[in-house]
């Protein structure tokens, strides 16, 4: 015998309530899902920038090593063009 509306009411409320509740625990863990990603992103950004500025530092720090090691082999260069010279001006003596 076919069932009459209100019977099918009486099996589709529970089935509903049921339903909805399991979509609002989805939600709610979903939502706290999603506010961790969104603290996991704010903090990959906070250390990118922080690694950005440190690989800028050690970009400028090796540029400056650079340019002192060519400054200190010009400076070994005419310590030993002195020396040279001294050692010409004890020879001729």
């Amino acid at each position: 015998m076919p069932k009459n509306p209100i019977d099918k009411l009486e099996e589709l409320i529970p089935r509903l309530v049921n339903e909805t509740q399991q979509l609002r625990e989805d939600n709610q863990r979903l939502l706290k899902e999603l506010k961790a990603y969104r603290s996991d992103l704010e903090r990959a950004e906070k250390d990118g920038a922080r690694l950005q500025s440190k690989a800028q530092r050690l970009g400028d720090l090796e540029n400056a090593h650079k340019r002192l090691e060519k400054d200190q082999n010009k400076i070994r260069s005419t310590v030993k063009n002195l020396l040279a010279g001294i050692e010409k001006i004890g020879t001729t003596s």
